[in-house]
């Protein structure tokens, strides 16, 4: 018997500067529906969003996010696992705002941050002006009023509750927020068994969030081996040392779900990128 998992595609890239990361959710649907089950009984019920065609960029955003986290706010409070394909990584407000409205009122969320960079931007201070770059802060309640307007919800995560890891790219604003919100931060020349980081984070967060997600942005991985992202970055963790992380932790009770960003089709190399983001949904979610 089939293990469904629902998963949610995202199938923008209006956050970031390219248009391609928008296709990750179809193709990965496509490479699936050529083996619609596979070998270790998974299967993925998919439900994709597009965005709206006319409006602002950050009125079509805002839109889109509100939808996204209706489906995982609809998940959590059914108890059902799940699965987000971005899309740039601006999809995160959507995809855990989701998470934290479906939780009671007592309940809060631990979220592990995997990425290369800090996402920790507010309008005031990026230097490119891609949402992409500013998720963390929206869900932490520290972005302007601009980026408020984008995200869908009124509740935040508490910053003890939030870990980043992997971080090896960022500018002085974005660290500067996180230290004084206290934020932890794992930098990737700090880790050298990731398979331990992982499972003390997700201990560590147990012992005082209801449910713990890992939103992973491609680039966390080293281009070496996820050469298909939007922003690469050199010396980033490789992809055996991630799939034997998530293998350690995935029984955990506490884990909701997987969120996975920021694949490139124009930079892949032969499919590379696009082969591993799948070994990672198999890696998570099979039973053995």
């Amino acid at each position: 018997m089939a293990k469904i998992i629902q998963t949610l595609g995202i199938a923008s890239c209006l956050g970031g500067p390219m248009r391609t990361c928008g296709y990750a959710a179809e193709m990965l649907r496509e490479a699936y529906n050529l083996k619609p089950v596979l070998q270790n009984g998974l299967q993925l019920q998919w439900h994709i969003l597009y965005p709206k065609k006319e409006g602002s960029k950050e009125a079509r955003l805002a839109h889109l996010y509100q939808r996204a986290s209706e489906f995982t706010r609809f998940w959590v409070e059914n108890g059902r696992t799940f699965l987000v394909i971005g899309g740039d990584h601006s999809c995160a407000m959507g995809t855990w705002a989701g998470v934290m409205q479906g939780l009671p009122a007592s309940s809060e969320l631990g979220l592990i941050w995997l990425d290369a960079h800090m996402d920790a931007h507010t309008f005031a201070t990026t230097p490119s002006g891609n949402i992409h770059g500013m998720p963390v802060a929206a869900l932490l309640g520290k972005g302007d009023e601009r980026l408020n307007a984008v995200y869908p919800a009124d509740c935040f995560i508490h910053p003890e509750k939030f870990l980043l890891a992997g971080v090896r790219s960022y500018e002085p604003a974005e660290n500067a927020l996180l230290k004084t919100a206290n934020v932890k931060v794992i930098f990737a020349e700090q880790v050298t068994d990731f398979a331990k980081t992982l499972q003390a984070a997700v201990m560590q967060l147990s012992e005082t969030c209801s449910v713990i997600g890992i939103s992973l942005d491609l680039d966390f991985i080293d281009p070496e081996d996820a050469p298909g992202v939007e922003t690469p970055v050199v010396g980033g963790i490789r992809a055996d040392a991630l799939l034997a992380a998530l293998a350690a932790v995935k029984h955990h009770p506490k884990l909701c779900g997987l969120e996975i960003s920021e694949f490139n089709p124009e930079s892949d190399q032969q499919g590379k990128t696009l082969r591993l983001m799948r070994t990672i949904v198999e890696t998570f979610y099979a039973d053995t």
